[in-house]
């Protein structure tokens, strides 16, 4: 859309924005503060938001430090990923039970939620689209994560700072949302002003927008923003030449770094359920112990250590005698 930018009070804008969502029939999920981080979870209202937290991000390092002023979005990318509602880790699919002596299997259809993400950056915009190429654009469309997508309002946030781990710049994903958003924020805050320039990337983003107590942008404000992107871009914590990814990464099937990695790894899954890329499924059949109840079928997330030759068989590459998390990445 080339509509134009706005700008809104920082608490009262969010306020509003919540309710307009709300009365769209939207759930809202975003950032919260549990268990000593940052984490994804439904919200209630803007007072869930970790308002004046940031965290500090390094290798094997989190934790978390307040700020000096009241920043909603103060923060990086953290443990969770919006994944969790998208690509649920439990989807039922069908149940088998015994009636009148007979076996009646009847697939399970539940309407899904239509869920409002708040505070979804770039990179994570980006991992949302590697999953609907896989799940909804490629040979077999998954119809669950598909409704589930179909009904998802982003509202994206540009990033005012960068964590110890990221380069996004390297990737061209980041830090400022370019697209696959409804709505775009980007937090202005100095010591006599918190704000928000928005920018509607649909146009549902743009109705929602004009509900909003917004006023049309001028030249200070989006050149603030753009200020507030150039920094954060200045910030990375890694860099990445992606030029040759692929070809280094075939070149080097034996390399010991695989070995180094997996020393470490305890085989929790864990890297599976945080990736925001992860896409493979398995099925899994549970009943009560009497089966009284009948029997079902469920899929949830498999990792790349539960499917040992999936990926070889997927990708037509003989992994044998290769570690597994050289599976992980060739699969990609």
């Amino acid at each position: 859309m080339n509509a134009p930018a706005r700008v809104m009070e920082a608490k009262t804008g969010l306020e509003a924005l919540f309710t307009v969502l709300k009365q769209e029939g939207f759930n809202l999920v975003g950032p919260t503060l549990r268990d000593q981080a940052i984490i994804y979870d439904e919200l209630d209202g803007v007072d869930d938001l970790p308002a004046g937290w940031t965290d500090e991000q390094d290798g094997g390092h989190y934790r978390l430090r307040k700020r000096d002023d009241g920043a909603f979005f103060g923060y990086a990318v953290g443990p969770h990923s919006f994944k969790q509602f998208l690509h649920v880790p439990r989807q039922p699919l069908w149940r088998a039970q015994q009636v009148d002596g007979e076996l009646r299997i009847s697939p399970e259809i539940t309407e899904p939620p239509r869920y409002a993400f708040i505070g979804v950056r770039s990179c994570e915009i980006h991992a949302m689209e590697i999953q609907d190429r896989v799940l909804i654009n490629d040979y077999y469309t998954d119809p669950h994560y598909q409704a589930r997508r179909r009904e998802a309002f982003i509202v994206a946030v540009n990033c005012g700072r960068a964590g110890g781990t990221c380069f996004c710049v390297s990737m061209d994903t980041g830090p400022k949302a370019g697209h696959g958003f409804d709505l775009a924020l980007t937090e202005l805050i100095n010591h006599d002003r918190h704000a928000f320039v928005v920018e509607a990337g649909t146009e549902r983003g743009g109705t929602v927008l004009a509900r909003l107590p917004a006023r049309e942008a001028d030249e200070e404000d989006i050149r603030r923003a753009q200020e507030v992107v150039d920094a954060t871009a200045e910030q990375m914590g890694r860099e990445l030449d992606a030029s040759n990814v692929r070809e280094v990464l075939l070149r080097n099937p034996e390399h010991p770094r695989w070995d180094e990695v997996a020393e470490r790894c305890l085989s929790c899954g864990n890297c599976t359920q945080a990736c925001p890329t992860c896409f493979c499924t398995t099925t899994v059949d549970s009943s009560d112990l009497a089966g009284a109840d009948g029997l079902d079928h469920v899929s949830g997330p498999a990792g790349c250590m539960d499917l040992q030759g999936h990926a070889a068989f997927a990708q037509e590459i003989e992994f044998i005698g290769r570690p597994a998390f050289a599976q992980q990445i060739f699969a990609r």
